[in-house]
């Protein structure tokens, strides 16, 4: 009894872990990505010609450099994972984690059939894996949120999974009837799965477990009939499927054909039964097969042996199993091996080494049979009705909240109708006096829009004259001042035989040509930025930009012997702006910069990129701006000027047209002072901004 119970749980782990679980979901894939599937086919290539050890590091060491991952690679890269550990690399740990990785992939995702498919395999992985663990309460749990995920969607398909789940759990408490309900139960939902060969192979599983199910119940011939559908589904439709690798489709065959042993064995037909356990043996015995089956095949040929008195047939087994312990690892092999061991050395009269191995079985058996001990006790439909239970009562107190919740609503829509009514039979009675008000008020209305629609149409031509008054007095300023400007610094140059003072006049005349020309300029800008129009723009390398106006202003930088220091942290960002008027911006900013620097000093230009904005940040060291001007510091002709630490007058202008740029490009620039340490402005436009 306990010999089928094993071949049923390594069958049902094998199938969940690596095919029934990913039945539904394959077939929804449309978003893995060519690099995962390619990645995980060369895993599994890894897995059969080298190991499952050299497949895991493979694929844990490539996945993550994969760019642009889906929700669909990482179900599908920790299914992988999962797989090998349940079939190859026992972990349960491992694979409790992992589904867990699987849930959290998944519950944050949009709805949809693919979440609730993956979202049912995760759950189901979950379940498995605490079943393991003989968590079993917490495995019933999550055994419950696929059923009932899948019975909300109406998905017989997922709910399939969870019938072929019960039927296990069922099994291995010796309730054969009840697992083989649930099994024909799975196999009939398994009719509404997708087609293709995880259908036939998970469709052979469930027959199979189906005969085991019979065959505890003393009904071989049924047991028979369905072991001999499993083997006709494996020949018929899984080998040609895998004409290339036909060791899954063997190895299910030969798991088959020792289940069909077992049956032969009962009806006494040993010839039979010898010849189908050694044909299972010895395909699973190979390398790279299942050879945990192959031994537990190898013990049922002992028992048969034993029974029929084959003394040297059976110590060449009992040979034979014991040089599989160490590789193979499977604690019922082991203690059966030892209970074979006591009976043969019993038979022989052998009582010493009978009663060593007597004791070695008690102790394996009692430490086999502690591990199914609490699964033995738990009732675990009785769990799953109880899990039903309690979650119609949250149900019902949840239809109950809500009842509750529109009853009060209606109570207040009733409330607030009864109001409305009383109102507008209130206002019904007044209108008749408000209408004549209302009409005169709405004339008094229409009028002052007129006025006022008036008034703008005037102050848009104002502001248009403003404009060209602005530009053609800065430009009839410009000229004459230019001129002033070049003839004063011909007689500087003339001048070498003049007294101090004479020149110190002369210097004072060029630098007043040369804040009005200054001042024009800024006019001039301001007009044009107040204008409305295009700005033309093109694709412009930044930090070339500001290091062409470093460049120019390091002379004068140089004259209060200051350092200007640019810092690109953005190398080879381009955008797409105005040259000119960006330039100008910069160009402002850095002059302001060592205006207001102390000398000595150095200022700090740094570009850098956030997210898709270009920013630029001029820091100085200087006299910082009072908290009372940083309130108007961007006002044109703001009264708050501030002359430089050497005495440079400002204009007052500079700034407001350096913000009417940068908004113009969607930008914006704001800055950060503290008074007596200095000042730093930033300067922050998108990089491409299509106006």
């Amino acid at each position: 009894m306990i010999l089928r119970n094993v071949v049923l749980l390594l069958i049902s782990t094998f199938y969940l872990a690596g095919l029934f679980s990913c039945t539904n979901i394959n077939n929804s894939q449309s978003h893995q990505s060519v690099a995962v599937d390619t990645l995980l086919k060369l895993g599994e290539k890894i897995r059969k010609t080298k190991s499952p050890a050299d497949a895991l590091v493979f694929l844990q060491t490539n996945f993550p450099s994969i760019k642009n991952k889906t929700t669909e690679d990482f179900n599908a890269y920790y299914n992988a994972l999962y797989d090998i550990y349940s079939r190859e690399l026992p972990n349960d740990n491992k694979r409790i984690e992992l589904a867990d990785k699987l849930i959290a992939n998944m519950e944050g995702q949009p709805e949809g059939s693919y979440k609730q498919q993956a979202l049912i395999q995760a759950y189901n992985a979950k379940a498995n894996a605490l079943l393991s663990k003989s968590y079993h309460n917490a495995a019933y749990e999550y055994f419950f949120k696929a059923k009932r995920l899948a019975t909300d969607n109406a998905d017989l398909c997922a709910l399939s999974e969870f019938s072929y789940n019960m039927g296990m759990v069922t099994y291995r408490q010796h309730k054969y009837e009840k697992a083989k309900n649930h099994f024909l139960e799975c196999l009939a939902e398994r009719q509404h799965c997708p087609g293709g060969v995880l259908f036939f192979e998970n469709q052979q599983n469930v027959l199979d477990n189906i005969g085991l199910s019979y065959e505890h119940m003393g009904l071989y011939d049924s047991a028979k009939y369905y072991y001999v559908r499993a083997l006709t589904v494996v020949n018929e439709e899984i080998k040609p499927f895998k004409k290339n690798d036909t060791t899954g489709p063997l190895t299910s065959e030969a798991v088959i054909l020792g289940n069909l042993a077992d049956v032969y064995a009962q009806e006494k037909k040993y010839d039979t039964a010898f010849n189908l356990l050694n044909r299972s043996i010895n395909f699973n015995i190979q390398k790279g097969h299942d050879n945990t089956d192959a031994a537990i095949d190898q013990i049922k040929l002992a028992k048969l042996f034993l029974s029929l008195n084959l003394g040297d047939s059976l110590k060449q087994t009992l040979y034979k199993i014991k040089g599989e312990l160490d590789s193979i690892h499977s604690a019922f092999v082991e203690k059966e091996w030892y209970k074979l061991m006591w009976q043969n050395y019993a038979h022989h009269g052998d009582s010493l080494n009978a009663m060593r191995y007597a004791i070695a079985y008690q102790i394996k058996n009692d430490s086999f049979e502690l591990s199914n001990r609490e699964l033995m006790n738990t009732d675990v439909e009785g769990s799953i009705k109880s899990l039903e239970h309690e979650n119609e009562i949250k149900l019902l107190e949840k239809d109950k909240e809500e009842q509750k919740l529109y009853l009060i609503i209606s109570v207040i829509i009733i409330i607030a109708t009864i109001l409305l009514v009383l109102m507008m039979m209130r206002n019904s009675i007044r209108s008749s006096k408000d209408v004549q008000s209302l009409t005169e008020l709405n004339n008094k209305i229409s009028d002052q829009k007129v006025q006022l629609e008036q008034a703008l149409k005037e102050l848009e031509i104002r502001d248009k004259d403003k404009s060209r008054i602005l530009r053609s007095v800065a430009h009839d300023v410009m000229s004459p001042i230019s001129a002033i400007a070049a003839l004063i610094d011909i007689l500087i140059s003339e001048s070498e035989d003049a007294s101090e003072d004479h020149k110190e006049i002369l210097n004072l005349i060029r630098e007043a040509c040369n804040n009005s020309l200054n001042l024009s300029r800024d006019i001039l800008d301001a007009s044009v930025a107040i204008a409305p129009g295009q700005l033309h723009k093109e694709w412009i390398d930044i930090a070339k930009l500001i290091q062409s106006s470093v460049e120019l202003l390091s002379v004068r930088a140089a004259e209060k012997h200051i350092q200007l220091n640019f810092t690109n942290q953005a190398n080879g960002l381009q955008a797409f702006v105005n040259r000119e008027k960006i330039w100008r911006v910069i160009n402002n900013l850095i002059v302001n910069a060592i205006k207001f620097s102390f000398e000595k000093t150095h200022i700090q230009i740094t570009l850098t990129k956030d997210d898709q904005n270009v920013v630029v940040s001029v820091q100085d060291f200087g006299m910082g701006i009072p908290e009372k001007n940083k309130a108007h510091i961007f006002d044109m002709f703001t009264e708050s000027k501030m002359f430089g630490t050497n005495g440079e007058k400002p204009h007052g202008i500079g700034l407001s047209i350096s913000l009417q740029v940068a908004r113009t490009h969607g930008g914006n620039i704001w800055f950060e002072s503290e008074e007596g340490k200095g000042t730093t402005f930033y300067l922050s436009f998108p990089i491409n901004l299509e106006i």
